[in-house]
């Protein structure tokens, strides 16, 4: 007898776990909206304030320090806040995100309305304010968005393809947004007046995006009808219980610290280790980027065949791989295809990562008798926001021990040392920490499948169909 642990998730979709086609590009354009918001956030604020309206970088800093409370408390709060709704006419994810929209662009829309003329005082606070506005529509849209992701449907396969439609849908208008702050901050024939409306402008394309998406959902929960919901304290107890959260979450900060860690350091590296121009440059990135879409339906089909937790392991010894190639990379074309390698699989756990959410969720029903992925997503959020700040501080340190300054356009042999150690050898250790803690993950193989078997059972047992 073959006692070898079974393929994971061999799921045929019956019509009622599917979702509808036009339903998953609704839920794509609205989170293509989101998105839009929260590059342009992240890649032009800095820029804006310090370098175009003169903000004083301490002040800047202080007030993201202020602003991170906020950022880290409010994601368990929303999180339960969207989970303690019912499901009614409005929706439940889907009222949060049309409700979260005015904030959205009200704070977005603030950003742009300074003017270099003001004081420090003022900068700082219209900053502030507009920074907690902001945020609660992004904190309220983001989590949302992907509690939707997993709550329409108990089935892996199909949490895997609204994913795969979403990040379709959001390459090219999330990918413009990504691009645009370096050309329009560095511009010399744009004044602040220009750029605030070209960010107003893409934020209006956004808007529109995240209205249309938001109204157009026919949102279905997997929640009970009879279901109530635990109070907020026994809610955040009962999270920390999971077994598999918690592993997950383990899991969750290493991958977020590295791929986002990635994005982060490698122009140093490209500047320093190989000095390449803006057009080699240029020439990597689209080069790499080609792979993108087909490799989203290659994933989607390894995450059919074996699984969650197998197509993550496959994914991390990748990585190691390429993060080692980046270390001892001598030639142009080899760094290249390592690097493409890390890139290209940091899209395999943003694609699946929602869907892992979601296995726990189901397993965390059958215990709870509620559907929380709200306060999921919000605990998650606020282990691994984190993340990427340490993995850069250490990358920093280490850079500055090996002599990097960055008034050189030339760095010794010993900075270029410590370059490669931080690109190529530091994400390895968080991979490794990454890669035991999904050894403990439980939900994989015949364990998985009895969850669906229940998860689905109790589903039907609840609209009275024997099927």
């Amino acid at each position: 007898m073959n006692n070898t642990e079974p393929v994971e998730i061999v799921e045929p979709i019956s019509s009622d776990q599917r979702v509808s086609f036009r339903q998953r590009i609704y839920i794509g354009l609205t989170k293509a909206g989101s998105d839009m918001f929260s590059v342009l956030f992240a890649g032009a604020l800095l820029g804006f304030y310090v370098d175009i309206l003169h903000m004083d970088p301490t002040n800047y800093g202080t007030v993201l320090i202020i602003f991170a409370v906020w950022n880290a408390i409010n994601d368990p709060i929303f999180g339960y806040m969207s989970d303690k709704k019912r499901m009614d006419k409005r929706g439940k994810r889907a009222f949060f995100i049309r409700w979260s929209i005015p904030f959205y662009f009200i704070g977005f829309l603030m950003f742009w309305l300074a003017f270099p003329g003001w004081s420090q005082v003022a900068l700082f606070i219209f900053l502030l304010i507009a920074l907690f506005i902001f945020d609660t529509g992004l904190t309220i849209a983001g989590l949302n968005i992907s509690a939707m992701q997993v709550d329409q449907t108990s089935s892996t396969n199909e949490r895997t393809r609204i994913m795969l439609v979403s990040m379709l849908i959001s390459m090219l208008p999330v990918g413009l947004a990504s691009i645009l702050p370096n050309l329009v901050l560095t511009s010399t024939k744009l004044s602040n007046v220009d750029m605030s409306l070209i960010f107003i402008g893409v934020g209006i394309v956004a808007l529109a995006l995240m209205i249309f998406g938001s109204i157009k959902l026919k949102e279905k929960s997997l929640e009970g009808e009879d279901s109530q919901p635990l109070p907020i304290i026994p809610a955040i107890k009962e999270t920390f219980k999971s077994k598999s959260f918690i592993f997950f979450v383990i899991f969750s900060f290493m991958m977020n610290a590295v791929t986002l860690n990635l994005v982060a350091v490698i122009p140093l590296y490209y500047k320093y280790v190989f000095q390449l121009d803006q057009i080699t440059i240029l020439i990597i990135t689209v080069t790499t980027g080609v792979f993108y879409i087909p490799l989203l339906f290659v994933f989607e089909k390894l995450q059919k065949r074996y699984g969650l937790r197998n197509s993550f392991f496959l994914a991390i010894s990748c990585m190691i791989l390429g993060f080692i190639g980046l270390y001892f990379a001598k030639s142009i074309w080899f760094m290249s295809i390592c690097y493409g390698v890390c890139l290209w699989m940091s899209t395999l756990w943003w694609l699946l990562v929602n869907p892992m959410v979601g296995d726990i969720a189901d397993e965390d029903e059958l215990k709870t008798h509620n559907r929380r992925e709200g306060m999921f997503f919000g605990i998650n959020a606020l282990v691994t926001k984190p993340s990427s700040s340490l993995i850069i501080f250490i990358f920093t340190i280490m850079i500055e021990f090996f002599g990097y300054n960055s008034e050189l356009t030339v760095q010794s042999a010993e900075t270029i040392f410590g370059l490669r150690l931080g690109v190529g050898i530091l994400p390895i250790g968080f991979l490794v920490l990454g890669f035991l803690s999904l050894l403990f993950y439980p939900l994989h193989g015949e364990k998985l499948n009895q969850i669906k078997t229940n998860i689905n059972s109790l589903h039907k047992k609840r609209e009275g169909r024997t099927d």
